[in-house]
């Protein structure tokens, strides 16, 4: 079986019958793995549709 494209969507309840989707789809070339491909679009979908809130995020003066 060749794979060719990967597509990920995920739907965010908002509440009061509202609803948010975001679907992202990948084509793949023959050198993609598959398995991280689909990894990466989970990821990138969930990211948009629950970022971290700025108070979690990083700045280049926080020092850790």
């Amino acid at each position: 079986m060749k794979i060719e494209t990967i597509t990920y969507k995920r739907v965010k309840n908002l509440g009061n019958y509202q609803t948010e989707t975001i679907e992202m789809t990948a084509v793949l070339d023959q050198y993609d793995d598959p398995s991280v491909v689909s990894q990466e679009l989970r990821e990138l979908v969930k990211n948009q549709l629950f970022p971290l809130s700025p108070a979690l995020v990083p700045t280049e003066t926080d020092n850790f």
